[in-house]
This record gives structure tokens, sequence and C-alpha cells, in this order.
């Protein structure tokens, strides 16, 4: 386990406006706890961090601080380091102070190695599910990280976390957890645009020298809009025709009285047939 040296420097001020007043000199604000132990404001050079952390091999390494110029009589860990969402910059830091008879809790940090079969033969996909884990060991035991090599891996296989070795640690997550698996690749086939019922697509021929123009659908509330418009037309006829039977009718009663006119001289016909019988006698 790689052990670093950071020098901080105690402070009394405490407060969302002192931190911001800190970080604006190029401070870091953060504090140190330990079992026992009353809490210890601090505040560490923003580039002596830096340069310090550059330097460690992994993400958990013991700590030793030079508090006001004296160096601590414990390790310490860094638990938590809070960073601003935008930037990235950090914004505060939690030490732990631990004993290195006791076993604590930490999580470590898990690193593949290599390029999987089934990504370069098949064009798989790697699914990274789990990217670290909790472990319970000595202070002196702790892994820098875990690395696994992924490249026999084929598509449809995965790596668990009970493939992981580990001498002298306690890994706190269950050996069935998939740490990585390697999928097939998604292959997007193209969906042809099915009609609904009750539509219909009516396509246009296109015009020389135009660009063919998409098919217009015409849905059943606009089949039914033209249908009520071709009713309309037919009925306009409709009353047209019926408009002028009336006029054909006036003129078979003005025709009736001409052939009422023709009778009465048939009837005078009569007359003189019977005079020409009376002559007879």
């Amino acid at each position: 386990m790689k052990e670093i040296t950071i020098e901080v420097v105690s402070r009394h001020d405490s407060g969302k406006g002192v931190a911001r007043k800190l970080r604006a000199k190029g401070l870091i604000p953060g504090v140190l706890y330990g079992k026992g132990e009353k809490a210890l404001a601090i505040v560490m050079e923003h580039t002596h961090f830096h340069n310090v952390m550059r330097k460690a091999a992994g993400e958990n390494p013991l700590v030793n601080l030079t508090i006001d110029g004296k160096q601590s009589d414990k390790k310490a860990l860094i638990r938590d380091m809070q960073r601003d969402p935008v930037d990235g910059h950090l914004m505060h830091i939690d030490f732990q102070h631990i004993l290195l008879t006791d076993k604590i809790r930490v999580r470590v940090p898990i690193v593949l190695e290599g390029i999987p079969e089934g990504v370069k033969s098949l064009g798989g996909i790697v699914n990274w599910v789990v990217r670290d884990v909790e472990v319970l060991c000595l202070p002196a035991d702790i892994p820098e990280n875990f690395k696994i090599d992924i490249s026999a891996l084929k598509v449809h296989e995965s790596i668990h976390v009970k493939s992981i070795a580990a001498p002298n640690v306690e890994i706190q997550a269950s050996p069935e957890e998939t740490i990585v698996a390697i999928v097939p690749p998604t292959i997007i086939k193209e969906v042809t645009p099915v009609v609904a019922e009750g539509e219909a697509a009516a396509v246009v021929a296109p015009v020389e020298g135009e660009e063919p123009s998409e098919p217009e659908v015409i849905s059943e509330k606009k089949a039914e809009e033209r249908k009520a418009e071709r009713e309309k037309e037919l009925g306009g006829k409709e009353k047209g025709g019926k408009e002028k039977g009336p006029e054909t009718k006036g003129a078979k009663e003005k025709e009736k009285p001409g052939k009422e006119k023709e009778k009465p001289g048939k009837e005078k016909e009569k007359p003189g047939k019977e005079k020409g019988g009376k002559g007879k006698d």
C-alpha cells in the first residue's frame, strides 16, 4: 500500500462564505475526523494536493498528515472529495484517522485490461456493470485496484465478482454479481409504415422536371368530407331537374285545351251524319 504526505493547516472559521473565499485564494477546505476524536477543520493548497495525488498509484493511498508543521502520529484515508458539478474543481475533502490494527471498509476500483474476442470478431459491446467493489481489510492490505483481463471474453460471456483474486481481503459484494459482460451489437431494422384501417394513400404522378412528392394520405375524415361534397353536387343536379319538370307539365296543360277545342269539331260532324240519315229515309 502506497503512502503519501499532505501538508495542511488548521482553521477556526467555517461556513459557506469562508469556504468560498478560501477557494478563491487557491486553497481547498477540508475536515479531519476519527473514532473518539473531535473533528478538525483544515485547509490545504490546491496545487500541493494535486501534485501529491498525481504521484499516488491508486485511489486509496494511506495519508500521512502534517498539521501546522507537525507530523501526525496517525494514518488517514481520504473518505470523500466533493467536486464542482460544472468545472470539476475540488471544493472540499474529508480525511479519516484510522488505526493500522483495525479493519476498515473501503471501495476499491476495478480496471479492465485487453480487448475482448467478441468485440474484435463479432462487433460485440462491452457492458461494464460494476466499476468498484467494497472490501473489508486492514489498512495495510488495501489494494490499489482490481485488474481484470477481458481479452478472452466472447459474445454472451461475462465475469462475476467471484472471479476477483483478493488475498487478505473480504469482498462485501455478492459473488454472483456481474462485473462486465459482452453483449451482441444492436441491429436497427427499418420498419415500413403501415396505413391504418380506414385510411387510403393517394399517389400523385410526378410532373416532368419536378421532384416526386410524397404520397398524400387521405384520412377517413377527409374521405367523408369529399363524399359529402359529391352528394351536395349530385343533390344540386337533381334539384335542377325537378325545377324543369313543372315547366313541361305546364306545357302539357297548355296543350290540353287545344285538344279540347278539337272535340267540338267532331261533335259538329255528328249532326251532319244525322241529316244525311234522314235524307235517305
